[in-house]
């Protein structure tokens, strides 16, 4: 019984140690800056062909990072990491859950497209209708994510996600501006800065060791 309850403390704290280097917050930030960046680029009238390229052009940078960080920084310092059945359908959970995230928000962003075209009834309060769908989208998704994987800081990325269009639209009834780029890009620097702090500790508690 003794050895059972340590196996599944071991597990466990393997599992934990795959989020404990911070690259997957610096990367979630990095997404929420390129949302940043594409608004910024709207409101600068840059071609809206320019704007695609350059926001797929940073996810790609992320996830690059993503990639790049568990292969040179995290693998070198604990080793690879393969987990058995019960973590994989973590993942697995994990991936259906922003697989249906995804698909509110293309839901949410067609029902806004129909109906500034008259497809849908005026009579729907987008601007009630589109914040709320993104906050609780948002919050539902990182909150079960957080849960399924044991990932605690989920919990506030997804807040810093939710907080980007409530932001934006109190930013402009206070200032009469579009500040959406700061509406997004300060919620993303909370995350980056998050992530550096974590990958900064991660590195002292496993520092490199030098070859002779």
């Amino acid at each position: 019984m003794e050895q059972s309850i340590d196996l599944k403390q071991l597990e466990r704290k393997v599992w934990t140690s795959f989020f404990e280097d911070g690259i997957w917050d610096i990367c979630l930030g990095l997404w929420l800056m390129a949302m940043a960046v594409g608004s910024l680029l709207t409101d600068s009238g840059v071609p809206e062909a320019t704007q695609i390229i350059v926001y797929i052009s940073l996810i790609t940078a992320a996830c690059l990072f993503l990639l790049l960080g568990k292969r040179f920084i995290t693998v070198p310092l604990i080793g690879r990491v393969t987990f058995r059945a019960k973590g994989k359908t973590r993942i697995k959970k994990t991936i259906v859950l922003f697989a249906v995230s995804a698909l509110v928000g293309l839901i949410a962003f067609s029902a806004v497209a129909f109906s500034a075209r008259g497809y849908i009834s005026r009579a729907l309060p987008m601007d009630i209708f589109v914040p709320a769908i993104w906050v609780g989208n948002m919050l539902i998704v990182f909150s079960l994510a957080a849960y399924v994987l044991h990932y605690k800081r989920l919990y506030l990325i997804g807040v810093m996600f939710a907080i980007g269009i409530p932001l934006d639209i109190i930013l402009r009834e206070v200032t009469h501006q579009d500040l959406t780029f700061i509406a997004f890009g300060l919620p993303a620097m909370v995350i980056l800065t998050m992530g550096a702090i974590v990958l900064i500790r991660f590195l002292r508690k496993y520092p490199r060791l030098e070859k002779e």
